[in-house]
């Protein structure tokens, strides 16, 4: 999923140099407890540390929701997380405060979109689902569209009906899925896509440019296989993965 927020910043600040970890192995986070996904988070972190790393975008909502605090306390670094640009964004896209939130298990069960967006829009509807198929659909590389559509309508069934006028996108797999999203909700629905919202807030810091701008890629399990799916994910080759 950080993928789709790598590929957005590698276009947006080119400049910069990478460092891109996927926890493979223990993937995925959205039905782990609390405590287990902070204790991963720390030691992604630590790991990403080890390689020289200056900033650490935390691109996964799941572990935004339940281990930014504790990072942004524990680290010596500036950590970034995934969720106060959209929340901003859905802020300012909205028309008549009816909003919608999808994303794992975890991250709906935190309720952490539901308490920042009703602390900017105190009046506002907020319905949130649940998709735990979502990433599934697209770790497994199931393209078709069939399959795609029927899953993807019987997982939003709770949103319809509810007069949504801006959807956000709460997992950073989901815009793989956004035109099938989009075509179920209706043209009247805009999808906030975390991965552009997250660049755009990254983008403000104004990095300072790399001497070598490139993307090192490291996973905790099985390379080939993530080597496969990522340059989907990307759409450009990757050199190597560790």
């Amino acid at each position: 999923g950080g993928l789709t927020v790598l590929k957005e910043l590698i276009a947006s600040i080119p400049h910069a140099s990478y460092v891109y970890f996927g926890d493979t192995a223990r993937f995925p986070y959205g039905g782990k407890s609390q405590d287990t996904i902070i204790r991963y988070s720390l030691e992604n972190s630590a790991f990403l540390i080890d390689q020289g790393v200056e900033l650490i975008a935390v691109a996964c909502h799941t572990a935004t929701s339940l281990a930014l605090t504790t990072l942004q306390n524990t680290l010596k670094i500036p950590v970034v997380g995934v969720i106060e640009p959209a929340v901003e964004k859905m802020v300012a896209t909205t028309k008549n405060k009816q909003l919608g939130v999808i994303g794992t298990r975890a991250t709906i069960a935190s309720g952490m979109y539901q308490k920042e967006l009703l602390k900017q829009l105190p009046d506002a509807t907020i319905t949130a689902c649940a998709c735990p198929l979502f990433v599934s659909l697209i770790e497994e590389q199931i393209t078709s569209p069939e399959i795609l559509r029927l899953v993807i309508r019987e997982t939003l069934e709770p949103l319809k009906n509810k007069n949504i006028d801006t959807l956000l996108l709460g997992c950073t797999h989901y815009p793989l899925l956004a035109d099938f999203i989009q075509q179920e909700m209706g043209s009247g629905v805009q999808l906030v896509n975390p991965a552009k919202t997250f660049t755009e807030k990254l983008a403000l810091l104004q990095l300072q440019k790399s001497p070598q701008s490139d993307s090192q890629f490291f996973v905790s399990d099985d390379p080939e296989r993530f080597k496969a799916i990522g340059e989907a994910f990307l759409g450009i080759p990757m050199n190597s993965v560790q």
